[in-house]
């Protein structure tokens, strides 16, 4: 099936020709999520016209084309991230119907339109990677861009914070709003990198996301690991110099689940790697490991702390207005409260359907992940142990950060639960095709007829023989 010379592979099968794919468009997904300024939107679409979500837009009904026109039936059963994503997805338009059908304050409208454009954006980008990574291969391509992107996104910032200067400011594109981040942050008299994100937490939560796959990368056994390797370095010092309590609980549990398949001398190896960077930090940034542990030592005297265990009074209140399908998505505002906890948020914003529907999705991806463990391959566990930590620490992250009101955050998220699913999927593929290739040699009948498109020279020479 081609789309304008594009290939998109479906769970029919693969599609071996040359030219873009499903992965190129995740690729570009990747560049214009990560490189160009989170913050630099379309104006008249707001929140939901950044280049990124446009393109998930578009995959997403680039999908639907796909799988209307397909007449094969699919062949390798169902697809549980597939199917969750597209139960929430629709459980997430009842919720916005139910919105606009109802009393709702003029500020909201437009969020609410932007909220549905981001969530069909996001399950574009879930659904096109699930179902449309041809090979195995192409999964490590992706993967191996994915940690490229965020290695650049890593440079930038620690260069943000040597220079002191945000750059991302400079840049003007055409059609698209100035970046709103105009100077870089600062916390305890730390300046805190940003990256192409809307915000230091963001950036450090994107990093941590991330940080598996890289660490994957870089232990692998292919001949370009030493450049994850180096890039690695950059991706710690970034996380260490967000200041942001967020990012370094979702890079430890990134770790923690890492370091379940570990052998013993890999643990003390990476605890080793992490004293070393801890020394150095101490040594080059002076006062930033104390101002660390005093983010968490002295958690009960910070306000951000207090605002989120204060949260639950606040939301308590909004959830009884209407507990099984909520208010709308997008449409709890700053002005009612800031939660600091995308599960709180969701509960808030979709109800109790929204919420179990979003944790299924999750549970759908972590167990894809898990089962495409279950492959040969030693890149291949490693990517899928890889994979399914940085799912667990985006999700733990959303217990402590709004994920869903930043665009990057949210679309990792997305992004690593689609290529779970087609983890899954291909391992899925892989395991049958030895018995139904078995099968197809013991057979006659089974044998494939000669393809009429073989040209004159590739035909046997010899005559037939007699009747």
């Amino acid at each position: 099936m081609s789309v304008t010379g594009t290939a998109f592979v479906g769970v029919e099968g693969t599609d071996t020709r040359r030219g873009a794919d499903a992965t190129t468009v995740l690729t570009l997904y990747l560049v214009l999520l990560w490189l160009i300024p989170s913050s630099m939107v379309v104006p008249a679409l707001g929140s939901a016209g950044s280049p990124a979500n446009l393109l998930g837009i578009a995959a997403f009904f680039w999908w639907v084309w796909f799988h209307v026109r397909r007449t094969e039936v699919s062949g390798v059963g169902l697809q549980p991230v597939r199917a969750a994503m597209l139960g929430w997805l629709l459980i997430m338009l009842m919720v916005y119907a139910n919105a606009m059908a109802g009393p709702i304050p003029s500020d909201e409208i437009s969020v609410a339109d932007n909220g549905i454009l981001r969530l069909v954006g996001m399950a574009g980008i879930l659904l096109t990677a699930n179902d449309g990574i041809s090979s195995t291969e192409r999964l490590h391509a992706l993967l191996r861009r994915l940690a490229l992107a965020a290695g650049a996104v890593a440079v930038l910032g620690f260069v943000q914070y040597v220079t002191h200067q945000l750059w991302i400011d400079r840049l003007s594109i055409p059609g698209l709003t100035p970046g709103a981040v105009v100077e870089l942050g600062a916390r305890a008299g730390f300046a805190r990198p940003s990256g192409t994100s809307a915000s230091a937490i963001e950036y450090g939560v994107v990093l941590a996301m991330a940080l598996p796959i890289m660490i994957a990368l870089a232990s692998g056994d292919h001949r370009r690991r030493w450049v994850f390797r180096l890039l690695l370095v950059p991706m710690v010092l970034s996380i260490y110099l967000s200041v942001s309590r967020s990012a370094y609980l979702c890079a430890l549990v990134g770790l923690f689940v890492m370091a379940l398949s570990w052998t013993n001398r890999q643990r003390l190896q990476a605890l080793a790697i992490m004293g070393v960077a801890s020394v150095a930090m101490y040594l080059a940034v002076p006062g930033l490991l104390g101002t660390i542990l005093g983010l968490f030592s002295d958690a009960d005297e910070d306000p951000s702390v207090s605002s989120r265990t204060g949260s639950y009074e606040i939301a308590s209140e909004f959830v009884a207005n209407s507990p099984v399908i909520g208010r709308g998505f997008g449409t709890f505002l700053p002005k009612y409260w800031i939660l600091d906890n995308g599960y709180l948020g969701l509960l808030i914003e979709g109800g109790v359907v929204g919420l179990l529907g979003f944790l299924a999705v999750l549970t759908a991806g972590i167990l894809a992940a898990r089962r495409a463990l279950a492959t040969t391959d030693h890149d291949g566990r490693l990517l899928a142990r890889a994979v399914m930590a940085s799912i667990v620490a985006g999700a733990s992250c959303l217990a402590f950060f709004d994920t869903f009101a930043f665009p990057q955050t949210s679309a990792c998220v997305f992004l690593v639960l689609g290529i779970a699913g087609a983890m899954r999927r291909l391992q899925a593929a892989e395991r049958t095709a030895p018995a139904s290739g078995s099968t197809a040699e013991s057979s006659p009948e089974s044998s494939p007829e000669p393809s009429p498109q073989v040209s004159a020279e590739s035909a046997p020479s010899s005559p037939a023989p007699p009747r």
